[in-house]
């Protein structure tokens, strides 16, 4: 299954590492460090202020999207057909 991340990107959830907000990101010195370690791997779907961080096995992508919609969407993606 595949999951929306904001613009015209999608990401197979197996392949998600983390969902992270970008607050809790900022005040992180490990995520800073990280950041700074895979700034050639960082794909930026934003046109104006980004809201999560969602790291996968292979790129980080800086998404619009709030954590907490990405995680709604996750959990619905990975629910069996017919279930709510």
């Amino acid at each position: 299954m595949y999951v929306h991340i904001g613009e015209d990107a999608m990401v197979r959830m197996n392949d998600i590492v983390a969902i992270m907000d970008v607050q809790a990101a900022d005040d992180s010195l490990i995520m800073e460090q990280f950041m700074k370690d895979n700034e050639n791997g960082i794909v930026d779907l934003c046109q104006s202020a980004c809201k999560s961080i969602v790291i996968t096995d292979f790129k980080v992508y800086l998404s619009p999207l709030s954590s907490a919609t990405l995680k709604k969407r996750a959990e619905k993606m990975s629910r069996p057909f017919g279930r709510k």
